[in-house]
């Protein structure tokens, strides 16, 4: 006799109300094998990734005084090595060093 065991995960989410354009409404329905709610939920994921991405950006040019107009790439490890750090140094009561400080120890302009 062979016995199996299923799992079956039940996750809690939340229920949330959308509205759309009668005309997006009636083009949905006649795709009816697309689970629509997953669609949405993958677009929030990837919308709530964006503005932690946006988030990380702003306290690194706080905290670096990188001008807003500077659009170089950071990464996002390196990004949050940099949150961290500073995180740290204020919870010590230090000031983080500004690019002019760490300019006039590397001996810069």
């Amino acid at each position: 006799m062979c016995f199996y065991l299923y799992a079956v995960y039940i996750h809690n989410m939340g229920t949330i109300t959308l509205s759309v354009p009668d005309e997006l409404k009636a083009q949905m329905s006649h795709v009816d094998w697309i689970n629509w709610s997953s669609v949405a939920r993958r677009a929030f994921t990837e919308k709530l990734r964006d503005v932690r991405e946006l988030e990380i950006q702003r306290k690194v040019s706080v905290v670096s005084e990188i001008p807003y107009g500077d659009h170089r790439q950071v990464r996002a490890d390196v990004a949050d090595e940099v949150v961290k750090s500073v995180n740290r140094t204020l919870r010590q009561g230090k000031k983080p060093m500004t690019q002019g400080r760490l300019n006039s120890l590397l001996g810069l302009k």
